[in-house]
């Protein structure tokens, strides 16, 4: 079964009063939100304060929520606008945050390569390498390219979450991928990554 449609009976579900469907739509998306926001927020607590928020946003308006796109998408949207908030209002305040070096994603990792300790260290230094470049991209840019490139969402989906065109983010997204390609390419020569 599609698992559109499983979330969308999932939804209907909770709407007749059944609270264990709220439960398994939280347990299927709980990970993944927190692995969007945690990127954005660069912050283990807060990401994991604002994808409690989603979720409670989320649990207040699916009594009456009719679906104008997939669930998940609604999900994501709920995530960014969050993500936007918190990054207004410490914009407006100075505040402490990790250093993302070590941050886990879930990347995924080749299984016969996973216990070597050398190749793990390669991997981190590489993804941090991403997550810098990423990081000098535009607002718009860097959230067409998380939602494409981490989160594997769909172009049609991602401009519903970010509320563009689909044009605006094929426009975005290449931009996105040709400032990536020339911040990394110098390193690849240099590094052969």
């Amino acid at each position: 079964m599609d698992i559109m449609v499983e979330d969308e009976i999932l939804v209907a579900h909770f709407q007749a009063g059944r609270q264990d469907a709220f439960d398994e739509l939280m347990k299927r998306y709980k990970q993944r939100i927190y692995a969007y926001l945690l990127r954005s927020v660069k912050n283990y607590e807060d990401a994991e304060e604002l994808t409690l928020e989603v979720f409670f946003k989320v649990y207040r308006a699916l009594e009456n929520w009719q679906p104008q796109a997939r669930f998940s998408t609604w999900l994501y949207k709920i995530a960014h606008n969050l993500a936007i908030d918190y990054h207004r209002a410490k914009s407006r305040r100075q505040t402490y945050s990790l250093d993302d070096e070590n941050l886990s994603l879930d990347e995924p990792k080749a299984v016969d390569l996973s216990s070597n300790p050398a190749w793990q260290a390669e991997e981190r230094d590489l993804h941090r390498i991403i997550r810098e470049a990423a990081d000098q991209l535009s607002p718009n840019q860097k959230s067409v390219f998380m939602l494409k490139c981490y989160e594997g969402l769909q172009l049609k989906e991602i401009a519903a979450v970010l509320g563009m065109a689909e044009g605006t983010v094929k426009i975005h997204l290449h931009r996105a991928m040709r400032k990536l390609e020339a911040l990394l390419h110098p390193l690849w020569e240099e590094n052969e990554i």
